[in-house]
């Protein structure tokens, strides 16, 4: 499909934390900084959610491409918000205002209950454009690059029918093929691991690899190309469920069967009930574990959807997640019930892994290592906010509407002592819920950053006329889901092409002059 993530994920739109752009500028990526991405933010959005604090409004914009309001909720989110203030933490109205910290509504990329993916914010109202053209069914093989220039000139990619076909670029090779894939086709391409590239017969470019590799064979390096290391994720556990005692949240069920066609005749006139909501996701929580060491810097995020793994009888999460038969049938107490799940998870871990080639063919998908919790920090923050979770069920908002903690023990973990750190560190590990957050497998870094793929201007070291433009760039993830974040580097990408491609155009008109 056309827009990427954007046309399957949940639609929750987050931009992270201030500081975590600030960081990214720190570690030597000018340009980076909050103040100088926010106005790509404001650019982007066309921000429809009211009732936003007037100390906020500064911080979003109208007239951009991509349409921002709030999902559709049921009473499960006032429980949410009321059970957190209970714990002492504040109601924030906005968490992509001044201040991210606190329990909010979610807000989506959606506009009248339509989801609006990047393709349909972005390409559509340009598709008809005369310079602008659309493959399908064409994956890129590699960038090809003149190896006695080390200059991109163009991309292969795979016809249809099979057929290798090459498209040749005039001025650079843009490259926003994800977390995942964009490694994939730098190594394709010979730029990357040299070890990684022989394994699979790749030819590499001379001199273009990791500095240690290629020293062992007496080749004297250009520049150091960690290609598909520092990758980050989002994982947290699945499996913190609630039921409850009464009809309340997205009880599917009835969607289903009774309330079906009144809802969707409701849908489509107003844009608005259950059938609006991308995911079920209502509630977002950025909250300071006793490990935070900055009060204004978040170190976990919950995320509260208004059904559970069950709800619709399972037929949908199970698919989705993965889960053996013996670890689905934990749940089976949950089928067709009102409830909803939290699902918490480190903001920034600590935990890297690594995309590996398997084959030199590009449609062989890439391994992924993800080494999720391999370190014990991201561990002891996920059980500290698991503690939370459970606070939370036992507050009186959630009690109101007859919240039960549904306490099975999954299989691999039934042997140790229920709600002991030891208890929570298996059930992380036997239900790790990966929320797609994927970060830094193309690093961006200054010169003097041995793990820096691209520079601040998005250009690939030791290649020219080659940039990356997607969350593979980020240095260290953005406290937050990733959508706005890579619409924000978008932003800024098309920024520095355009600007570079106007010193190129000055310096040859000076050069003409002369």
């Amino acid at each position: 499909m056309l827009g990427g993530s954007s046309s399957l994920n949940g639609g929750i739109y987050v931009r992270g934390n201030r500081k975590d752009y600030d960081n990214w500028a720190a570690m030597g990526n000018p340009g980076w900084s909050f103040d100088d991405i926010l106005p790509l933010f404001k650019r982007a959005e066309n921000f429809f959610v009211k009732d936003v604090p007037e100390g906020d409004a500064p911080y979003h914009g109208t007239g951009g491409y991509f349409p921002v309001s709030h999902t559709y909720v049921t009473d499960v989110l006032p429980a949410f918000i009321e059970a957190g203030e209970s714990l002492g933490f504040p109601y924030n109205k906005d968490y992509n205002g001044a201040s991210q910290r606190g329990f909010s509504r979610v807000q989506v990329a959606a506009k009248r209950g339509k989801r609006y993916s990047t393709a349909r914010a972005y390409l559509k109202p340009v598709r008809h454009r005369r310079n602008l053209h659309v493959l399908l069914n064409t994956p890129v093989s590699r960038i090809v690059i003149d190896e006695s220039t080390k200059t991109a000139k163009g991309i292969e990619y795979l016809n249809e029918d099979g057929s290798r076909r090459f498209v040749s670029a005039t001025r650079e090779v843009i490259l926003s093929a994800g977390v995942v894939a964009s490694p994939q086709i730098l190594m394709l391409s010979g730029i990357g691991p040299k070890k990684e590239l022989e394994k699979h017969g790749i030819l590499m470019l001379s001199g273009i690899g990791p500095k240690k590799e290629l020293e062992k064979h007496g080749i004297q390096p250009i520049v150091d190309l960690p290609v598909g290391e520092n990758l980050q994720s989002h994982a947290g556990p699945g499996g913190l469920y609630f039921s409850f005692t009464q009809k309340s949240g997205l009880f599917v069920p009835d969607l289903l069967t009774t309330d079906f066609l009144p809802e969707l005749e409701n849908y489509l006139k107003t844009g608005d009930g259950p059938l609006s909501s991308p995911t079920g996701f209502e509630g977002v929580a950025f909250v300071n574990t006793s490990h935070a060491a900055d009060p204004d810097w978040p170190d976990i995020e919950l995320l509260m959807g208004a059904l559970t793994i069950a709800t619709d009888g399972g037929n949908f999460y199970k698919r989705r997640i993965g889960l053996s038969d013996e670890a689905w049938e934990t749940y089976s107490g949950l089928k067709y019930r009102g409830g909803f799940g939290v699902y918490p998870h480190p903001t920034r871990p600590k935990s890297r892994g690594k995309i590996l080639l398997r084959s030199a063919n590009i449609l062989d998908h890439p391994i992924i290592i993800g080494n999720y919790f391999k370190d014990p920090d991201d561990v002891k923050i996920t059980i500290e906010a698991i503690r939370l979770v459970l606070q939370l069920g036992e507050q009186p908002a959630f009690k109101k509407l007859g919240a039960q903690f549904y306490k099975q023990s999954l299989p691999g973990c039934r042997h140790l002592e229920q709600f002991t750190d030891e208890y929570w560190e298996c059930h992380i590990r036997q239900f790790t819920y990966l929320h797609w957050h994927d970060g830094g497998t193309c690093k961006m870094g200054p010169p003097s950053d041995p793990g820096a793929v691209v520079d601040p201007t998005l250009r690939v070291y030791g290649v020219k006329q080659l940039r990356v433009a997607d969350a593979s760039i980020m240095p260290v993830m953005v406290s937050a889901n990733c959508m706005a974040a890579c619409i924000m580097i978008g932003e800024k990408a098309s920024d520095l092409i355009k600007s570079s491609q106007i010193l190129n155009t000055t310096e040859r008109a000076t050069a003409e002059l002369r």
